[in-house]
């Protein structure tokens, strides 16, 4: 072999040399390109998921939170319900005191014998009793229902019967017993006659 034969040997081996490098290069350079971009979507797709679970326990606190104050809120009625009418039992047997002693007043109020100027202490001392009876009703919020005059109103009265009037039909015409509430709930109905119409069909 001359040389200009091996010259030219050497400058193929040095081009295919070349050649095998920036193959090698440019091959490397596109892994990194890749990698990178694999990465830069791993880091991506980790954050959504990140950004997911943040809002999913986000959402599940404040349900939580909401729940709980809820359960306060029903605790806290409970326990204002018992305090108001816990004593329902209570005042409701103790109406049967009061009824008697009603009762019992109304006899020496309408006995004329207890009008005359001899008995007047003694009617003023029931007339005392009776407000104090009245007065610790009302701080104890047992309320009497006033009815007579009023409307007939099945939440609060319980009609006994009607009777003829000049009065509006439906209007209560006569107390039968005292109706009362503990509070705004209804702890005994009043038992009332009720007015009907005159008036023939």
């Amino acid at each position: 072999m001359n040389t200009e034969e091996k010259k030219e040997n050497t400058e193929v081996e040095e081009n295919l040399k070349e050649d095998v490098s920036t193959k090698s290069a440019e091959e490397n350079e596109h892994s990194l390109e890749n990698t990178i971009e694999q990465e830069e979507e791993n880091e991506s797709s980790s954050a959504e998921n990140l950004k997911k679970t943040i809002a999913d326990l986000t959402d599940r606190t404040l349900r939580l939170l909401a729940e709980n104050q809820n359960l306060r809120k029903n605790h806290e009625k409970e326990k204002e319900d018992i305090l108001k009418y816990g004593s329902f039992n209570f005042a409701s047997q103790i109406l049967a005191l009061t009824d008697n002693l009603d009762r019992a007043f109304a006899i020496f109020k309408n006995n004329e014998k207890f009008k005359d100027t001899e008995f007047l202490e003694i009617t003023h001392g029931i007339e005392l009793i009776e407000k104090e009876l009245i007065t610790t009703l009302e701080k104890n919020n047992i309320i009497y229902i006033d009815c007579l005059n009023k409307k007939f109103d099945p939440n609060f009265h319980q009609a006994l019967s009607e009777i003829e009037s000049d009065k509006e039909p439906g209007t209560i015409v006569q107390e039968i017993q005292k109706g009362y509430l503990l509070h705004d709930r209804l702890l005994r109905p009043s038992l009332v006659n009720i007015a009907k119409s005159t008036k023939k069909a």
